[in-house]
């Protein structure tokens, strides 16, 4: 078989990408994972990877659960505490411990784990220049005058996917999509090494700003919003995290002796609350790139990893009559949306709800220390 020409060809080595991979391990097809990055390198997210993460791992080979316990450099999440903008708390405990884990070192250490096989060919830090298909194959032109053939395509390169464009004629639909911004600290005040911290803060909704413990007395600091908001108002994300922490005597008496480890970084998330064709002849969209984030949380790994495992299970299926069609792999559509699709379309409502109405985030996460409500915003989170 000529070296260009793969079974397989993903785009994209992140969670969803890799997950992918890892999936066709044992499958004996030869597989081509592309990334126009070098591993490590960093995702700017907002780093947690949730108890379904594990799951996920766990139903592919169990040593990849061990694996990831074992992986020191994480802190593990057992709890989440919400803040309404007076300031009122509400702290709720996850039956499940998920974890933070900078995304630098999470997505090494799936990426790691994926080309620890034979059948997987690595190729890094190179940037996909064009894409198609047909009814014979899937091909893909690398910016190093590469071309790869492949039976199968599937796209896991992110937000600004190339695959989505191009094959899936997917647009930013900014009504579906947020703007968040990032930054490191360490030596953060009262910093739980357990609980992730939320805060809807007054004069900057509808958003929400957080504070998610790493290791090494380190955090992950964010302001996030819907995208056709930061259009209508003009909001400037970078100004807005820098105003939350220097100007709101509560947030900023924690950051009076915490180091900033980064300059603030800006990231889109395109969002699970509409519904897109993520899949036609001879490709499918994974993660990002299928516009799979969590429209209230905003959490988005362990759906792309789910969805990754989903497209390698589809390959699997389909791989014996080479059949890649339209038709055919239109299955894993209405796999992932029975799976996604009603807590992608519950959690967009409420965020619609909430909204600027500051009464009802008080009213939420006031009740919300009622037993039962308490057990349902908990799956929001984890």
């Amino acid at each position: 078989m000529h070296k260009n020409t793969f079974d397989v060809i993903i785009i994209g080595a992140g969670p969803a990408g890799s997950t992918c991979a890892i999936a066709l391990q044992k499958s004996g097809l030869r597989v081509a994972l592309i990334d126009k990055e070098t591993f490590p390198r960093d995702k700017i997210c907002g780093d947690a990877v949730s108890s379904v993460a594990k799951r996920i791992l766990r139903q592919i080979d169990p040593v990849l659960e061990q694996s990831l316990l074992e992986f020191a450099p994480k802190s593990n999440i057992q709890q989440a505490k919400l803040y309404s903008p007076d300031f009122t708390t509400l702290e709720f405990s996850f039956t499940k411990v998920g974890h933070c884990i900078r995304r630098k070192d999470f997505d090494n250490w799936l990426f790691t784990h994926a080309i620890n096989n034979t059948n997987i060919t690595a190729i890094q830090d190179v940037k996909v220049n064009a894409v198609s298909t047909n009814s014979t194959q899937a091909v893909v032109e690398l910016a190093d005058g590469r071309v790869l053939t492949g039976k199968v395509l599937v796209g896991c390169d992110g937000a600004h996917s190339i695959v989505a464009k191009k094959l899936g004629n997917i647009k930013v639909d900014r009504k579906h999509y947020s703007g968040a911004v990032r930054q490191y600290y360490r030596n953060v005040k009262g910093l739980s090494g357990k609980a992730l911290e939320v805060y809807f803060l007054k004069g900057f909704l509808p958003g929400y700003f957080w504070i998610f413990p790493l290791s090494d007395n380190e955090a992950n600091v964010g302001f996030g919003m819907l995208s056709s908001v930061i259009t209508e108002k003009k909001i400037d994300l970078k100004k807005s995290l820098h105003d939350i922490i220097h100007t709101i005597p509560e947030i900023n008496d924690r950051f009076k002796d915490a180091e900033a480890l980064e300059d603030i970084k800006g990231f889109g998330l395109p969002l699970g609350s509409k519904k897109y064709t993520i899949s036609g002849e001879r490709f499918m969209l994974c993660g990002d790139a299928a516009s799979l984030i969590d429209p209230f949380s905003g959490e988005g790994i362990e759906t792309a990893m789910e969805s990754g495992k989903f497209a390698a299970e589809q390959i699997i299926k389909c791989y014996p009559n080479n059949n890649f069609s339209a038709k055919a792999l239109h299955a894993y559509d209405e796999r992932v949306y029975k799976k996604m699709w009603s807590n992608f379309k519950n959690h967009y409502y409420l965020q619609r709800i909430l909204s600027n109405r500051v009464w009802l985030i008080r009213l939420l996460i006031k009740v919300g220390n009622i037993g039962w409500v308490n057990r349902k915003i908990t799956k929001l989170f984890y």
